[in-house]
């Protein structure tokens, strides 16, 4: 009974590994720290992996709209709507932490994503959101980090 129990433990600390590794978002922190290209190369791959989803769950107008609200260069465009939720998700991130009663999660560039493309009438959770660009390593060097994002 004792090695079964023993047995049953690494199982289920190995599959709780999994998930948890495979969940990696990208914070706020470390996405101002990358250089332009890399961050729009970020972007880029979270919007393609969106409308990717989309399109695998029968959803290829979605698809295209959210394609071209990233192309819309105007202040009403994807990019401009983004940096617009990632310095809200920053603020709210700076609130929480000040707070010793938060027990809201650190939000990260995944999130802000998540309710841009929301506000948008898009819908593609977090959690396939976090699946696209888990294994992603900037390739340029860093650029110094000044003040905002």
């Amino acid at each position: 009974m004792m090695n079964l129990r023993a047995n049953l433990a690494v199982v289920l600390i190995s599959v709780a590994f999994c998930f948890t590794s495979t969940a990696k978002a990208i914070s706020i922190h470390d996405f101002g720290k990358m250089n332009l290209d890399d961050e729009s190369t970020y972007i880029a791959l979270l919007v393609s992996g969106a409308a990717e989803m989309l399109k695998a769950h029968g959803q290829p107008d979605q698809a295209s709209k959210a394609i071209a609200f990233f192309k819309d260069t105007s202040k009403d465009g994807g990019v401009q709507q983004l940096a617009s939720h990632i310095k809200m998700v920053d603020a709210l991130n700076k609130r929480n932490a000040i707070n010793p009663n938060n027990r809201a999660p650190v939000y990260q560039i995944e999130d802000a994503m998540e309710q841009t493309l929301k506000d948008e009438g898009i819908i593609v959770p977090v959690s396939y959101l976090l699946t696209i660009n888990q294994n992603f390593k900037p390739s340029g060097p860093p650029r110094p980090r000044t003040t905002g994002i």
